[in-house]
């Protein structure tokens, strides 16, 4: 939950206001080394000081103070910052020192013990900085006495600033989330707050790529731009790029988009004709080498659309699902082509969880993720065949719920092995998907 020094003072700060048995005057150690290793002292201490019944209060604090982390939504956390609290900010105006910092916290404790009131630490933004700590059951008339009270507790050498303030929200984690770059590569967005600007996302998926793989317009790149697609939603919506997550309403297993922002011209046009005949030829030459693949196109030189007709087994609507062997996809290269993916749609009846049952929309999850700017189509060809006859489908994302419960279903993976498809065993055995790892933590100012 907590793997940097700030999270991880957060947390041990949270458990001493919250009395958690085992750390009240324990001597705990600096933050250091890989966090498990790190927070596996701290729970011994607090199991040797506190038993059962410590550890389990550290767990808590622990999903309180990360509710991204411990499967608590957004909505959740939102209901948890309107709570009635009285909030104190206090501002450190110098980099202080573990010790100095958890001593801040232990006076916060002891102001609220003599008022009769219980102490809670806030995650707040890195933008805000410093601590918050929330007086839980605090009249407004007992802000400026608990003030006064804190600012006599804390030692005179330490230089904070204390004062009768709130935050705009309690500060959470999105995980899991994922984004994925203009060549269709996911990324995990790892440990990332909901208060991280998207241009910061966008920033971050940027520096993955090498400087001639994006777009350059006028002697500059073209900007970033973030789109939000949702699971079990249609389309994309795009984002204000200056917002946080949270302020975009990004939740947990959102997936965000970035690609250059789309100008004028800017996909040069010899590059969208040179690509447009390679992608003919090579669909051609598929074709030529598989009895029974046929294909038409919209034009003769430079096709934008064609539609392939092929013999696979697979399944379409019915209760049970029916067998079939037709199959027909109109694959469309859209103008961003190369750099976007192809989209592709099934003209018959398919049954199959990342194929829309009205619209016949291959699930781009499936497509995009093994889609390259320069991948040969003859494997685009391939995969179309595979994916009708389940030797290639996405059980954790879909756009047919139906097909994805029957596909789930011990009867649904019978009949997929009996027509030569691969069990979902064999499917996530296989470690069909492969992300990157993106600390968007450390692009923080």
């Amino acid at each position: 939950m907590a793997e940097t020094r700030e999270d991880a003072l957060t947390l041990l700060g949270g458990a001493i206001l919250a009395g958690v048995p085992g750390l009240e005057g324990a001597r705990l150690p600096r933050f250091e080394g890989p966090p498990r290793d790190y927070f596996q002292k701290v729970a011994e201490i607090v199991e040797q000081g506190g038993g059962r019944a410590g550890v389990a209060a550290l767990l808590s604090e622990a999903s309180r103070l990360f509710p991204g982390k411990s499967g608590k939504g957004r909505e959740a956390a939102a209901r948890d910052s309107a709570a009635p609290a009285l909030p104190i900010s206090i501002a450190l105006q110098e980099d202080l020192g573990d010790e100095q910092i958890l001593a801040i916290v232990k006076a916060s404790r002891g102001v609220a013990a003599s008022l009769g009131l219980r102490a809670a630490l806030d995650l707040v933004s890195r933008e805000e900085g410093g601590l918050c700590v929330s007086f839980e059951g605090a009249s407004e008339d007992e802000a400026e006495a608990i003030v006064r009270s804190l600012r006599a507790s804390i030692a005179p050498s330490m230089r904070v600033s204390v004062a009768r303030e709130g935050h705009a929200f309690r500060d959470y984690f999105l995980d899991p989330l994922q984004a994925e770059g203009p060549d269709g590569q996911r990324f995990v967005l790892d440990h990332v707050r909901a208060s991280t600007r998207l241009v910061d996302v966008a920033q971050a998926i940027l520096e993955a790529y090498e400087e001639a793989f994006w777009p350059m317009g006028k002697g500059e790149k073209a900007l970033p731009v973030v789109d939000l697609r949702r699971p079990g939603e249609r389309g994309a919506r795009r984002l204000f790029s200056q917002q946080t997550l949270h302020d975009a309403g990004v939740r947990p297993f959102d997936l965000l988009e970035v690609h250059p922002e789309r100008r004028a011209g800017s996909v040069n046009p010899f590059l969208l004709t040179e690509s447009l005949a390679m992608v003919k030829n090579q669909i051609l030459e598929f074709a030529g080498t598989h009895a029974g693949f046929e294909v038409q196109a919209n034009a003769l030189d430079v096709p934008t659309e064609y539609l392939v007709r092929f013999r696979a087994p697979g399944f379409a609507p019915g209760s049970p699902p029916r067998r079939i062997e037709e199959h027909e996809v109109l694959l469309v290269m859209p103008p961003d082509f190369p750099v976007k993916a192809p989209e592709a749609y099934f003209q018959r009846e398919v049954f199959h969880p990342n194929v829309d049952a009205k619209t016949g929309l291959v699930c781009l999850g499936v497509l995009a993720e093994s889609y390259r700017p320069g991948l040969h189509f003859g494997t685009v060809c391939q995969m179309l065949v595979d994916m009708a006859s389940y030797r290639n489908y996405e059980l954790r994302e879909f756009y047919n719920a139906e097909a994805h419960a029957w596909a789930s279903s011990p009867e649904g993976q019978a009949a997929i092995v009996a027509i030569g498809g691969r069990s979902r065993g064999e499917l996530e055995g296989g470690a069909a998907r492969r992300a990157r790892s993106v600390r968007i933590e450390r692009l923080s100012a």
